[in-house]
């Protein structure tokens, strides 16, 4: 019967230990349980800083575009105001032998001349009807002179 007692006794030790290790797991849980609950309080908060933060950073940017749009509407104006009209320049073409009228900022040549005269006189009816300025070279591609429609006798 001694034997039989020692048994009980190993078992209530076991039930001893599971309780203890059922308490203490449960105890972590408790732990484990009020971390998440703490975390999502926390995000909960951070959350709504976060959409307090959207709100004022979206109207800040809704402010800051309509200063840039505000901005750029400006500054075209001033360049529609400032807008450089194209000036016509009469040049010698050695390989053609002819006077050439070209516009700034254009890839092919307006008109050609045979003669110095007859391309001043169109550059002169051009920059009339378009109210810009015409630059004339010389011969051998230096400047000559630079007028514009109020001057009206530039057959220099």
């Amino acid at each position: 019967m001694w034997f039989f007692g020692k048994k009980n006794k190993k078992k209530e030790e076991k039930q001893k230990v599971e309780k203890e290790v059922d308490n203490k797991e449960e105890k972590v849980e408790e732990v484990d349980n009020a971390e998440e609950t703490k975390k999502a309080e926390k995000k909960e908060k951070t959350a709504d800083v976060d959409k307090t933060e959207k709100k004022t950073s979206t109207k800040q940017k809704e402010t800051k575009k309509q200063e840039v749009t505000e901005e750029k509407e400006g500054e075209e104006e001033k360049v529609e105001k400032v807008e450089k009209k194209a000036v016509y320049r009469v040049l010698f073409d050695k390989e053609d032998k002819m006077w050439k009228i070209k516009k700034d900022g254009a890839k092919r040549i307006i008109d050609s001349k045979k003669t110095k005269e007859e391309a001043l006189a169109r550059v002169q009816e051009l920059s009339k009807s378009q109210d810009t300025k015409f630059v004339v070279y010389k011969k051998d591609g230096k400047f000559q002179k630079k007028a514009n429609l109020n001057l009206k006798n530039d057959n220099e």
